[in-house]
C-alpha cells in the first residue's frame, strides 16, 4: 500500500512537472519514517525520482543501517542448484525462480546483510565475486595465488556491523609449508588477501572443517561444523571484526545425537534434528565463553503426520516464527515450512534438497 501511495506521487510530480517542493518542504525524519517501510529495490529505482531529498536520505549510511534493521526479518530463502536460483520469500512462503542466475554467472557461496557472494570455477582456479542484487554492484577480487583450489563450502563473506566493512574469508593451502590456513580480504580500494595472524585454539584445526556442511554468516561471525559432528561435536568460529578464531562445544544434550546449526535473524542457533517430535533451540549467547541459552523447544502438532517416523533437519529460520526444514519422505528429501506459533505446515516444491545450496538473504542498499 505505502509502496503503491509513493508511486502515485512520483507519477503525479512526474506529469505537472514540478520539482516536488512540496515533497523536499516535509522533515526529514518524517521522510526517513516514510522510506523505511518500502522495499529496497524499489527505494533503489524510484527515490531519487520522486524527489532529491528522498534520494539523498535514501542514499545515506545511517539510513541504509536503519533500513537493513527494519527489513532484516523479510528474509528470502535462496535455493541454488545447477542451473537455477529459486527463494521462498517469507511472507507468502511461495517458491519463484529469481534472475540471479542470469546476472552472476557462478554459484553462491555465502550472503550477508544483503550482500551475496559467488564463485566460479576456472581449471585448477576458483574466482570470487562481490554483489548487491538490488543495486547490481559486482566487484571481482583478486586471486589468491598460493592455494589450490578448495571447496566453497570453506569460503563465505561478513558485514562488520560496527565499522561497515565488508569481509571474505576462505581457506587455502599454503605452498611453503603445505598447510590450510584462513585468509581474508576487505573490500577496499587496496584489496589483498591476507593470512590470518591471530593465535587460534589448537582444536581450530582447518583440515577439521573441510566439511560438506555450508558455514554460516550470522552477525560478523562466521561459524563452521566439525566435519566429525557426531563424535566431536564442536564449532569453529571466525570473529571478522576482531579476525579473531573460537572453539565452540554445543549443547551437552546434543552431544552423540544429530544436530546442526541455524541462522535466526541476527542469531545463531543449535538444534537437535532426526526423528524426535520435539526439537531444542539453545541460542549462542555469548561467544567470547560458549554460553548457549535453551530458548525454545518445538513440538510439532498433530497434524503434520509428514514429519512424525522421518528424518527431519533444521535447515533456517524465514522470520521469528517460520522454521524451514528438510524432511526425508520415502526415498527423497522435501522442504518445509513450519509456522511454530501456530502449527501450521507448507511443503515446498523442491527436488532432493540435498543437491542444493540453502542460503538466507536480506535485500538491502549496503554499498561497497
Amino acid at each position: 500500500m505505502a509502496q503503491s501511495r509513493i508511486s502515485a506521487i512520483a507519477s503525479s510530480c512526474s506529469e505537472s512537472g514540478e520539482d516536488s517542493s512540496s515533497l523536499d518542504s516535509l522533515p526529514n525524519d518524517v521522510v526517513a519514517g516514510i522510506l523505511l517501510r518500502l522495499p529496497a529495490q524499489f527505494l533503489h529505482n524510484s527515490a531519487s525520482h520522486v524527489s532529491r531529498k528522498w534520494g539523498e536520505i535514501s542514499e545515506s549510511q545511517c539510513f541504509i543501517n536503519s533500513h537493513l534493521l527494519t527489513h532484516l526479518s523479510e528474509c528470502e530463502f535462496l535455493i541454488q542448484d545447477a542451473n537455477k536460483v529459486q527463494s521462498i520469500n517469507a511472507r507468502d512462503l511461495k517458491l519463484e525462480e529469481t534472475d540471479l542466475g542470469a546476472k552472476f554467472h557462478g554459484r553462491i557461496s555465502g550472503s550477508s546483510d544483503g550482500v551475496l557472494l559467488f564463485n566460479k570455477s576456472s581449471g585448477s582456479v576458483m574466482d570470487f565475486y562481490v554483489a548487491n542484487p538490488v543495486t547490481m554492484q559486482i566487484l571481482k577480487l583478486p586471486s589468491l595465488k598460493s592455494t589450490c583450489m578448495i571447496s566453497s563450502h570453506c569460503s563465505n563473506i561478513a558485514r562488520v556491523s560496527s565499522t561497515g566493512e565488508i569481509k571474505v574469508i576462505r581457506l587455502g593451502r599454503d605452498s611453503l609449508i603445505g598447510m590450510y590456513k584462513w585468509y581474508v580480504l576487505t573490500l577496499g580500494k587496496e584489496m589483498h588477501w591476507r593470512k590470518i595472524s591471530n593465535n587460534a585454539p589448537k582444536e581450530c584445526d582447518p583440515a577439521s572443517y573441510l566439511s560438506f556442511v555450508q558455514s554460516l554468516s550470522v552477525n560478523g561471525v562466521v561459524y563452521w561444523t566439525n566435519s566429525s559432528w557426531i563424535t566431536d561435536p564442536s564449532v569453529f568460529a571466525m570473529d571478522l571484526c576482531h579476525e579473531t578464531a573460537y572453539h565452540l562445544k554445543v549443547p551437552g544434550e546434543c552431544h552423540g545425537q544429530y544436530w546442526t546449526l541455524v541462522q535466526m535473524g541476527k542469531e545463531i542457533c543449535c538444534m537437535n534434528c532426526g526423528k524426535d517430535v520435539e526439537m531444542k533451540v539453545w541460542k549462542l549467547n555469548d561467544l567470547h565463553i560458549n554460553e548457549w541459552i535453551l530458548i525454545k523447544s518445538i513440538r510439532f502438532s498433530s497434524e503434520i503426520s509428514l514429519l512424525r517416523g522421518n528424518f527431519c533437519v533444521p535447515l533456517t529460520w524465514l522470520d521469528l516464527e517460520v522454521l524451514v526444514l528438510s524432511v526425508y519422505v520415502g526415498v527423497r528429501n522435501v522442504v518445509v515450512a513450519y509456522n511454530v506459533n501456530k502449527g501450521e505446515c507448507i511443503v515446498l516444491k523442491i527436488d532432493d534438497v540435498a543437491r542444493h545450496t540453502i542460503f538466507l538473504h536480506t535485500n538491502s542498499l549496503i554499498r561497497f
